[in-house]
């Protein structure tokens, strides 16, 4: 699967609901989960389906240990009213956002730091393939991870946040991260 970059108009698509579970998802969302693991220069943490052409409500999150979950049809029922903002008060401390849909563009979001999520996976069984619905509450890192792309599947990019929240967008060069003017996202 090739991985989109901007400006592809489908990373502005939102994503259809899963409302049965086939095989051709389950095979889509193994390539996912392969695409994901293969993404070199710059390793990526998350990929949704609308990063790679698909029309669904999918997208994989990969543990520390390279363990991937497949999130189906995510929805954030609650959010904290603590930001990441207020977690981290210092910059140098916040976590910066990146995308394999925007290569080498870094920057920090201010997101609520604790969310519930509801989500629905699979289990393994190839044969009997059944949806599971998931309740979790997540924070830090994990948090913002679902919710960024969550936003995939809105056809909402991270940068978008950054320019709303008027914050400072920052490209990868060799001498390291140095801040751009938002017009040079477009060209």
């Amino acid at each position: 699967m090739k991985v989109l970059t901007t400006p592809h108009p489908f990373l502005r698509h939102t994503a259809k609901p899963i409302n049965q579970l086939t095989t051709k998802t389950i095979r889509e969302a193994l390539q996912m989960i392969d695409t994901l693991k293969q993404a070199r220069d710059p390793e990526g943490v998350g990929l949704a389906a609308t990063q790679v052409g698909l029309d669904k409500r999918i997208f994989i999150l990969l543990k520390p240990d390279k363990q991937a979950t497949i999130y189906i049809n995510p929805q954030i029922i609650t959010t904290s009213k603590l930001t990441t903002s207020q977690k981290y008060p210092q910059d140098q401390d916040r976590p910066l956002e990146g995308c394999l849909s925007i290569p080498r563009i870094w920057g920090f979001v201010d997101r609520p730091y604790r969310i519930k999520a509801r989500y629905q996976t699979f289990n393994s069984d190839q044969s009997n393939p059944t949806l599971t619905t998931v309740t979790k509450t997540l924070e830090g890192f994990r948090a913002i991870a679902f919710q960024h792309e969550t936003d995939h599947l809105n056809g909402i990019l991270f940068t978008d946040h950054i320019l709303k929240q008027n914050g400072t967008i920052l490209k990868e060069t060799p001498s390291g991260l140095q801040p751009i003017k938002p017009e040079l996202l477009l060209s």
